[in-house]
């Protein structure tokens, strides 16, 4: 039996630009304009500056609405995701937030994230971009 050469050992030779690699159709197009369009100021007057650099309220919000409609949940794949997946690397910009650090995000601004979640299914529904049954 024949069967196709693998080509595990050719050089890659990749796009510039992330975004070649994802369909211009992607959810995450909109879900990065409608969070990129959302005012951080409130979060920002949380962080004091002192410690570690926080990751930016945008960036995780980015990953977290991602997630949930992807129906990932446990911040474990989901910080996988993020080093594993192109639409998740773009969302975050090429950071890697940790599992810890996405759970505590997401606890700590449970509200905001399920309302911002709500807006986006709305806009993509409006959209035309999902229907009920895929958001559900």
């Amino acid at each position: 039996m024949v069967f196709i050469k693998s080509l595990k050992n050719q050089v890659w030779t990749l796009p510039l630009d992330i975004r070649d690699l994802i369909p211009s159709d992607h959810i995450c197009y909109l879900v990065e304009s409608f969070v990129d369009e959302m005012d951080f100021s409130e979060f920002e007057t949380r962080y004091d500056g002192s410690g570690h650099p926080a990751y930016h309220p945008c960036i995780m919000c980015k990953i977290l609405i991602q997630s949930m409609l992807d129906k990932v949940r446990s911040s474990r794949a989901i910080a996988r995701n993020v080093r594993e997946n192109i639409v998740y690397m773009y969302l975050a910009e090429n950071l890697q937030p940790d599992f810890r650090t996405i759970s505590d995000f997401r606890k700590e601004n449970e509200k905001l994230i399920t309302e911002l979640f709500k807006n986006t299914v709305k806009a993509a529904k409006d959209l035309g971009v999902i229907s009920l049954s895929t958001a559900v």
